[in-house]
């Protein structure tokens, strides 16, 4: 059984985050210590997802009162397609607009986030690197139900 955990400023478990990015990207996007400088900030927060005590995938957000940023989701390999994204997604608040940034050519992930309610809203030449490359950014509005 697949449990939700919320997290905040608890550097320690960084290794686990960064074996989720290594299990889903050819590099991670994130270094070990990055992770442990993201999960140390008081604006931060993670939501982990668990088999048993092992972390199997992640939705990192940077919060304010006014709005909140997905910094990065990701669920391992072995563990995506079983909507593990979406209860992730499920933890974001309703009552603020939700932003991210996603790689333009990430035809997979922006379908995901469209499904999420985000939408479109600009594009950022060259945000990301190696290789570099268009980000999409993306929005969701304050839930008014």
């Amino acid at each position: 059984m697949i449990e939700i955990k919320r997290i905040q400023q608890q550097p320690d478990l960084a290794q686990s985050i960064y074996a989720v990015m290594a299990d889903v990207y050819p590099v991670s996007p994130w270094t070990l210590k990055q992770i442990q400088a993201d999960l140390s900030q008081d604006q931060t927060w993670y939501a982990l997802a668990y088999d048993c005590s092992e972390v199997i995938g992640f939705l990192a957000v940077q919060e304010n009162n006014f709005e909140a940023e997905v910094l990065q989701i990701a669920v391992k390999g072995a563990y995506q397609g079983q909507g593990i994204s979406s209860t992730l997604f499920a933890q974001l608040p309703t009552d603020k607009e939700i932003f991210l940034e996603v790689r333009k050519s990430n035809q997979r992930a922006q379908a995901f986030y469209k499904k999420e309610r985000m939408a479109v809203i600009a594009e950022r030449k060259s945000y990301y690197h190696d290789p570099v490359e268009d980000a999409i950014i993306m929005k969701r509005e304050i839930d008014e139900g």
